[in-house]
């Protein structure tokens, strides 16, 4: 994992320094350089308009009882999308505005909830297929269950009176 990582990134830096000198030579350092610093400042301002739909969404679901998979995993997409457009480089640029895309970034999500479905979501807490989870309360592990003994939370508790003693006169207050 951590070798795949490693050429990734190497792979990437490589390829976006070649894309960048070579835009450069044909448009000038001057504009290249202005149209980084313009998709940075475009894509800051996408990526905080859909961070605030995927997050209304969210609530959304989460009012309706709904487990909202879909928007969390939309929501990290978003991060790495603000953090690919303000990178400087032409290719992250492009990858960042192509996972920024709603209907690309749905069916990608959708992807990785089905790829990893079975690791991180509990089946006992969630039911339904990976188009629409349902939440469901009564597995939840923080909720007492209906009539459950509270004796047992009291066991070992003694309850009485207790008076306090000056130790200088030993003399009850």
């Amino acid at each position: 994992m951590l070798g795949r990582l490693f050429f990734l990134f190497t792979a990437m830096t490589l390829i976006e320094v070649y894309v960048l000198m070579s835009i450069g030579s044909l448009l000038g350092a001057e504009l290249t350089i202005g149209i980084i610093i313009l998709t940075a400042f475009a894509g800051s301002y996408l990526v905080r308009n859909q961070g605030l739909q995927t997050v209304q969404k969210l609530q959304a679901r989460l009012a309706a009882g709904e487990a909202p998979g879909q928007e969390i995993v939309e929501a990290i997409m978003l991060l790495v999308c603000g953090v690919l457009l303000v990178t400087p480089g032409f290719v992250t640029d492009a990858l960042g505005l192509l996972v920024l895309t709603p209907q690309i970034r749905g069916r990608l999500a959708k992807a990785i909830i089905a790829q990893y479905k079975d690791r991180i979501i509990p089946q006992s807490m969630f039911t339904g297929g990976a188009q629409g989870f349902q939440y469901s309360s009564q597995s939840s592990p923080f909720q007492q269950q209906p009539g459950a003994d509270n004796k047992a939370k009291n066991e070992g508790v003694i309850e009485g009176d207790f008076v306090e003693v000056n130790r200088d006169d030993n003399k009850l207050n």
